[in-house]
């Protein structure tokens, strides 16, 4: 493919140490943020500083070699990088910078469709650019650059004041929302029914095992985090016994703090919810497999929702045989038991070939009853 003939390209810089899994997933990310990856730059870090002169200049000559034939060029680093790296990265190459943040507030971007979550997006992006924009300043007084794209520093100084009020506005609006949703929320309490909420790594398969049970049809794919509201639906399981299930935002390695505090009105739903049903996608490497069980975990204590009956179902069993599904299901429970007191098993499942289903209602329904909660 001649280069011309990209719309949205990127240059990707990942640390030169990163896992494999690390590796796959950076690429899927950017992937998912609608890029096409144009090259790849390792780098190791030498001192305070993210990249070597030699390797800075490396990488401004590759840009230099896409610049001109690729409409919206991006230089993406996938690591959490300073201010100063940052500015210093975007003058000497001329095009924007995303960091592993801002690349996961794009792909956010593009599967927002409520006004609560596009306001989360912009709150993060907005206090994330916030030293970023600081550092501008500082960099400008000291005559370092002629301004922050052209505007001068009295345009930086006012766009910096605009960033603060604007993200004390989108606070006060959130807050309004997550009073909001605590109603609505307490409303369906008053109902009787507890609250299953499905949590687990992004692309899992939350929304399909979601789907499946509900018999909705949202949207699945590939694509990292085409789920950001919470998904609600009362269904009824066996004997009459019924849950509101919620579909959730997929968790990450690593998830960036501002993410975290954006999204809390959103992941207050799996704070709440009486039982908790973590999808586990099988057929990857079982490092990778306990790895991420393991960074789910540590999110669910984050978000203060930790002792919560859970149940672990392992999806995609149909793409995993004999021994090897055994070994998994063997590391998967023995991470669980380690790390999460309230876990109640594992259940093999498939959401595509519909096998595990009548395991999972009956179980479900057993620790619902368990809550104490009418649920008929």
């Amino acid at each position: 493919m001649k280069k011309n003939s990209y719309y949205r390209g990127a240059i990707l810089l990942l640390p030169k140490h990163l896992p494999k899994w690390l590796v796959r997933e950076a690429f899927a990310l950017v992937e998912s943020a609608q890029y096409t990856i144009l090259d790849v730059v390792k780098y190791k870090r030498l001192g305070p500083k993210l990249l070597s002169e030699a390797k800075l200049k490396e990488v401004v000559e590759i840009v230099e070699q896409y610049k001109k034939d690729v409409y919206e060029l991006k230089l993406v680093v996938y690591d959490e990088i300073k201010p100063r790296d940052y500015t210093t990265l975007m003058i000497e190459t001329g095009v924007e910078v995303l960091d592993r943040t801002l690349l996961i507030l794009e792909i956010f971007s593009l599967h927002a469709g409520s006004k609560e979550a596009k306001l989360q997006i912009e709150l993060a992006t907005l206090k994330h650019r916030l030293p970023i924009v600081r550092e501008f300043i500082r960099r400008s007084k000291l005559k370092e650059l002629p301004g922050f794209l052209g505007p001068g520093a009295y345009a930086i100084n006012a766009y910096y004041k605009h960033m603060v009020f604007r993200i004390a506005k989108i606070k006060e609006e959130l807050e309004s929302i997550r009073k909001r949703r605590e109603r609505e929320r307490l409303g369906r309490q008053r109902l009787g029914y507890p609250h299953t909420a499905i949590v687990g790594y992004a692309s899992a398969g939350k929304t399909s095992l979601f789907n499946l049970l509900t018999g909705e049809t949202k949207p699945i794919g590939p694509e990292y985090f085409t789920t950001l509201n919470p998904k609600h639906k009362l269904v009824e399981l066996v004997d009459g016994f019924k849950t509101f299930l919620i579909d959730t935002v997929g968790f990450i390695w690593s998830v960036p703090p501002e993410i975290i505090e954006a999204f809390h009105a959103t992941l207050e739903e799996v704070a709440y919810a009486d039982v908790l049903l973590f999808v586990v996608d099988i057929s990857e490497p079982t490092y990778v497999i306990r790895r991420k069980v393991q960074e789910g975990i540590r999110i669910l204590y984050r978000i203060g929702s930790i002792g919560k009956p859970l149940l672990a179902i392992a999806n995609k069993v149909d793409l995993v045989d004999g021994k090897e599904l055994e070994e998994k299901l063997s590391i998967i429970e023995k991470t669980f038991h380690e790390d999460y007191p309230g876990f109640e098993g594992i259940i093999p499942f498939s959401a595509l070939k519909r096998n595990g289903v009548y395991e999972l209602v009956w179980k479900l329904a057993s620790l619902l009853k368990d809550t104490g909660r009418s649920m008929s």
